[in-house]
């Protein structure tokens, strides 16, 4: 074996011992988490602002933070590599105070709202979501989407701002799909399938707090 290989083999033992440390070190900070939950102990978290559910993958090397506010994830979500998620943004208000020293008080808590990912989602590799957004459950967000309103369940949505491309299945067959998964307590309201009915008959428009579901 070359020392070259050798060297290479020690770097790649050594990381994996230091990430597995890292992570048992840190999966206690998250303020809730579930079952079979996966996350890179290498990624950037404000871990007691984070709860997550159960069969949950953050992917490779994510940002998800947010000081004042909350971050909830349901069960049965992944995300692919580097998603950010911002619960939270900054003051740009001030006349002659630079944007950084500006400190928010107790009464800016409308630019801390924090973020709702609802169950079964998948978030594609570098998307971006901001703060006060609901991504309903069963939704796709595309890779490179940068998600600044609420997302319907069953969308997907793609682009910078994010829209609504299509839902991911005709309205009877969600219907089915919830029958499936979920008890009648935890299934689509009546009006949130008549509000994807409408959005299953119109073109690709931006996602609004009108259309979000969950």
């Amino acid at each position: 074996m070359g020392v070259a290989r050798l060297l290479d083999l020690i770097w790649v033992s050594g990381t994996r011992v230091r990430r597995g440390v890292r992570g048992l070190a840190t999966v206690g900070r998250f303020a809730a988490r579930g079952d079979n939950f996966t996350f890179d102990p290498d990624g950037v978290y404000t871990y007691e602002t984070i709860e997550v559910g159960h069969n949950v993958d953050l992917g490779h090397r994510p940002i998800i933070i947010a000081a004042r506010s909350r971050i909830r994830i349901g069960d049965n979500v992944m995300f692919g590599p580097e998603v950010t998620i911002r619960g939270g943004n900054h003051r740009i208000d001030r006349v002659g105070v630079p944007m950084i020293s500006v400190e928010k008080s107790a009464s800016d808590g409308a630019l801390d709202r924090g973020v709702a990912i609802g169950d079964d989602v998948w978030v594609g590799t570098r998307a971006v979501i901001l703060h006060g957004v609901t991504i309903g459950r069963g939704a796709v967000v595309g890779a490179g989407a940068v998600v600044t309103r609420s997302v319907p369940p069953y969308a997907i949505v793609a682009g910078n701002p994010a829209r609504v491309i299509r839902l991911r299945w005709p309205v009877e067959t969600i219907l089915a799909h919830e029958q499936q998964l979920y008890p009648p307590d935890r299934r689509l309201a009546a009006a949130e399938l008549a509000a994807l009915s409408d959005l299953a008959g119109s073109p690709a428009r931006p996602v609004s707090s009108a259309t979000a579901g969950s």
